[in-house]
Formats: structure tokens, sequence, C-alpha cells
């Protein structure tokens, strides 16, 4: 059991690899996945995911173009369908065409907002969890889509570490003269990782708390669900005044070391135009105070021996928790599925 062996256990999982809103023109959108280079097209309303590779000359099909016809080469105008099958060769309209035509393809679903992609058979899990995301009440913003230089599991982690609020970000998520971790409880819930931060005061000042008519100190309480091995949502409410603000966040492992993020966020209050862009340059100046010290990690892949870093017994227990499913995962499926039923 190694990094070699959960990066690629995870061809068999769910991951996000775009907004759905960036196939609104039907595509075709590259994009990679697990350093593999995919091609996304919507086709005949429904969503496809290829390998990036023409069967032809090996030509990138993501520089070609969609139509009624589906998803056509831009080299030499061979056409696929939906399926990836061939169903067109314009420089020979009468052949029978071979039935080696055929493209490469994966697993692609529409759900929450994103296009998801499995690279290897039936996905382990399910897709993840929004009961939000359809909520008429609440007001979803989506934050552009950033690149790291960090490992899915580090990002992931670095999401959920409560002991570094207080040091990166002092004045905005925590207080550095108040550096202490509660108590708090975690447990597994079918796919899915569920903890709590029970208290956190926040300045009224920053970003996401602005428009709140607070003064003092924002009480808030943190709930997570974080569906393995990628995703995670975060439930923050603010109980003075009974309103809530909702991150989902999900990583796409485009490679061994790098990353890409996918944020959407939401709030039951103050749904001007003012009010998202306070909120975007909010979530901005977090993911920058994070940055430097995630890419400076090393090893850059987080470590499947629980041993290889210091752990800190209740302060570091939701990574605990993390790093002991991650080694399931690495482990093959059949003990990843036994996971979900502790």
């Amino acid at each position: 059991m190694s990094e070699d062996g959960l990066y690629e256990a995870l061809r068999g999982y769910w991951h996000p690899v775009a907004y759905a809103s960036e196939l609104n023109g039907g595509g075709p959108l590259a994009v990679t996945l697990l350093d593999e280079p995919l091609v996304l097209a919507r086709i005949d309303g429904e969503v496809s995911a290829f390998r990036d590779i023409c069967v032809h000359r090996g030509t990138a099909l993501s520089l070609g173009s969609v139509s009624e016809e589906g998803l056509r080469c831009g080299y030499h105008g061979w056409t696929y369908n939906g399926e990836g099958r061939c169903t067109k060769i314009p420089a020979r309209p009468d052949l029978k065409i071979p039935s080696r035509a055929r493209l490469i393809s994966y697993r692609a679903a529409e759900h929450l907002g994103l296009i998801w992609v499995c690279l290897s058979g039936d996905p382990v899990y399910p897709l993840p969890e929004n009961p939000y995301f359809d909520d008429e009440s609440i007001r979803l913003i989506e934050v552009e889509p950033y690149d790291w230089r960090c490992a899915l599991p580090r990002r992931i982690e670095n999401y959920v570490d409560f002991g570094h609020f207080a040091w990166v970000h002092d004045g905005v998520l925590g207080d550095s003269a108040h550096p202490e971790v509660p108590d708090h409880s975690i447990g597994r819930h079918r796919n899915e990782l569920r903890f709590e931060h029970p208290h956190m005061a926040e300045p009224p000042d920053s970003g996401k708390n602005k428009s709140l008519e607070i003064d003092g100190a924002v009480e808030v309480k943190l709930d997570y669900r974080l569906f393995m091995p990628n995703t995670i949502l975060l439930d923050q409410y603010i109980e003075s005044v009974d309103q809530r603000y909702l991150l989902f966040f999900s990583v796409c492992p485009t490679g061994r070391r790098t990353c890409r993020c996918f944020t959407v966020m939401g709030r039951d209050y103050a749904f001007d135009e003012a009010t998202d862009a306070e909120m975007l340059d909010f979530n901005e100046l977090v993911i920058g105070q994070d940055l430097a010290f995630v890419e400076s990690q090393r090893p850059e892949e987080l470590p499947v021996d629980l041993s290889a870093e210091l752990q800190i017994a209740g302060v570091d227990r939701v990574a605990i928790e993390y790093r002991r499913w991650l080694r399931e995962i690495a482990r093959g499926a059949d003990s990843a599925r036994q996971a979900a039923l502790q």
C-alpha cells in the first residue's frame, strides 16, 4: 500500500472536471483528470467524456466542434456520436465505417452544477450531495476554478484543518490570541465523514460577514460533510440571526501533484450583486493566504503511512480519520466499500 496505490485507486471514483456552465455552448472542452487528457461535449443534450484523441490521426478532439451530428474532429471532419462511435468520414461518405472507429469513452454525469467523470468502471461511491442546491431561498455563486500545485488529499486536508485558522487566517477566520482547537465529534456515514467545529468567532467586518446586522464578533457553528475522497459541504450557521453561509467545495486531481478546485458559495441573506462581489473577494483572500503554505508541503503527496507525519490527538482528529479512509481506498474498491459500512 503506497501513494502509487492511492493514485491508481482514484480512477474508480467520481471527480469534478468542469462547471456545467462551461458546456452551455455544447463544447468541446478540454480537461485533465489523473493525468488523462479528456474532451467533454454535450451531444443530444447529454454530457459525454472521451479521451482527447481522434482515432484517425491522434489529434486533439478538443480542437474540433460540436454540431447536431455530434463531436467533429477539426483535422479531417470525422464525427462521433455521444457513445463515441464514428458516424461520418467526410472524405469517403459512402465508406462502411470500421468498427474500430470508436473513441475511448468514460462515465460522465452532470450533477450539482458540475461535470463529473469516473475513469474506471462503476464508481465505488455515489455522487456527493448538496441539499441546498435547488433551494430557492439560497443564493449560489460559482467561483472561478483555480489550479494549485499540490495533490488532491493535501488540498482537502487544508480545507478542514481547524488548527491553521488562527495563524494563516488571523483576523479573517481566526484569532492568533486564541489558537486552541475545541473538542469536536467526527464519524463515518456511508461514503462521507461528518464532523463539526462547535464554536468559532469571526470578525464582523470580514468579507462574508459585512452584510450581517451583527455588532461584535460573529458567532458561528460549522458542520462539515466530507464526501470521500474529494468533496466538502460546509454549512456555517449563524444562530443569532438564524442565517447560514454555505460552501460546496470539490477538487479534481489533474495529476499526482496538481489539482483544480471548484467552489459554489451560498447564502440565505443579502441577495444583491454588491454582496456577491464581497463574497468572491473574501474567498480569494482566504485561498490566497493558504496557497503558499500548501504548495510548500513536502512530500507533495499526502503520505498514506499515518506515522510519516506527527499527529496531535484531538487537534488533528479530522486529518487522522481522513487519512485512515484514504488507506482503505488505496487497498482497493472492496476495502473502500467496506469502509463506507462502518
